[in-house]
């Protein structure tokens, strides 16, 4: 079920996108609009999950029947993606990952640390938000993206 936090967590979220895409693509408003729309929908599937567990997978396949073209990155946002990501799945990890649970805007490494404190230090999410982080850090795109703030 999404709670309220959660419904607060999403709003952020989807703003922060919306910046960040006008910070990437500063000349491409549909973008920055679509940026918007998947930071809506990217927790979707905490609706229809238990606990939020497999959300990401759950709102993906929700999406996907409704033929939606980034359902793909709503499906990938909770997991480490190898390889190149594109725009839209790399703006989702940022967005995502500037906001907290409870739709605070934080840094990386306080997003970070607030995974360390819920579920340890030797946890799958806490060992995956190290890599991702450092992963956003190291793209060329964060030099464009990285004064913009949750709000």
């Amino acid at each position: 079920m999404i709670t309220d936090e959660r419904l607060t967590h999403i709003i952020k979220v989807a703003r922060t996108a919306q910046r960040l895409a006008e910070c990437l693509r500063p000349n491409d408003k549909e973008f920055a609009e679509d940026m918007f729309l998947l930071g809506l929908v990217h927790d979707v599937g905490y609706e229809f999950s238990e606990g939020g567990k497999f959300h990401s997978k759950i709102g993906g396949e929700i999406l996907r029947r409704n033929a939606y073209c980034y359902a793909d990155a709503v499906t990938k946002h909770s997991y480490l993606t190898d390889g190149e990501l594109p725009d839209e799945l790399y703006l989702l990890y940022c967005a995502d990952m500037m906001v907290d649970t409870k739709g605070i805007e934080c840094t990386l490494q306080e997003r970070v640390d607030d995974i360390k404190k819920r579920y340890g230090a030797d946890s799958v999410p806490y060992q995956d938000s190290l890599k991702k982080i450092e992963k956003l850090k190291s793209d060329a795109r964060y030099h464009a993206i990285s004064k913009v703030r949750a709000e």
